[in-house]
C-alpha cells in the first residue's frame, strides 16, 4: 500500500513538472566594450518555476554579486573546453542540443550599438544582424507588440559594440525533459556501437 501511494506520488509530481515551465526575466542587462567594466553592476536575472504553466512556486534572482560569490569566472576556467572540442561525438551532440532547443520570447526590448575601424564593413554588418535578429523574433515572439529591438551603426573608425537588452523568455520543463531522453538515448546507442566495433576490431582476421 505505501509502495502504491509512493508511485502515485511520483506520477502525479512527474505528470505536474512536465506541464510546467521556466521563465526566465532579464533586467538591464548592458554591455560595452569600451569601457573598463564590460558589463553592468545593477543587472539581474530571475528564474521562476510555473507549476502547470499556470502558478509561480519558486523564484530565484541572480545578480552579479551572487555570481561573483559562487565564483563563476574561476568555475568557467576550470572546464577543459580544448578536450570538449577534440571529441566529435560531444561536438555534434551540443551542436544538436542547440538546433533543437526551443523557447519563447515574451518581451523584448534590445538596443545594439556597432562601430568597426571599417565604415564599409560596418554598413554590412547592421543590416545583417538586424536581419538574423528579426527572423529570430519571427518564430521565437508570442506578443508581438512587447518585442522591439533597434541596431544602429557606429562611424568612428574603431570597434565598437554597445548593448543594452531587457526581456522574458520562457522554456517548457517538457522540452527539458525531452532534450535529456534524447542525450541518454543518442550517449546508449554510442556505446553500443562502440562496443560492437571493439568487438569486431578484437576478432578480426581471426580465421587466419
Amino acid at each position: 500500500m505505501v509502495f502504491l501511494f509512493i508511485l502515485i506520488a511520483i506520477l502525479l509530481i512527474g505528470f505536474i513538472m512536465f506541464f510546467s515551465k521556466i521563465q526566465i526575466e532579464i533586467d538591464n542587462f548592458k554591455f560595452c566594450s569600451n569601457s573598463k567594466r564590460h558589463l553592468n553592476k545593477d543587472y539581474e536575472i530571475i528564474v521562476k518555476l510555473y507549476v502547470l504553466g499556470l502558478f509561480p512556486i519558486l523564484k530565484i534572482p541572480i545578480t552579479k554579486t551572487k555570481l561573483e560569490k559562487i565564483k563563476l569566472k574561476e568555475k568557467i576556467k576550470n572546464i577543459d573546453f580544448k578536450a570538449i572540442e577534440e571529441n566529435p561525438r560531444l561536438n555534434k551532440k551540443i551542436i544538436e542540443a542547440i538546433k533543437s532547443f526551443k523557447f519563447s520570447i515574451l518581451h523584448c526590448n534590445l538596443y545594439i550599438e556597432i562601430g568597426t575601424e571599417n565604415a564599409g564593413l560596418t554598413s554590412i554588418i547592421v543590416p545583417a544582424i538586424s536581419t538574423i535578429i528579426s527572423i529570430i523574433l519571427r518564430k521565437k515572439v508570442k506578443k508581438v507588440k512587447k518585442q522591439k529591438f533597434i541596431v544602429q551603426p557606429i562611424f568612428q573608425n574603431r570597434n565598437l559594440v554597445n548593448l543594452s537588452f531587457t526581456g522574458i523568455f520562457e522554456i517548457k520543463i517538457s522540452h527539458i525533459i525531452n532534450i535529456i531522453y534524447r542525450f541518454y538515448k543518442k550517449e546508449k546507442e554510442g556505446v553500443k556501437e562502440y562496443e560492437r566495433t571493439s568487438n569486431r576490431g578484437a576478432y578480426d582476421y581471426s580465421y587466419e
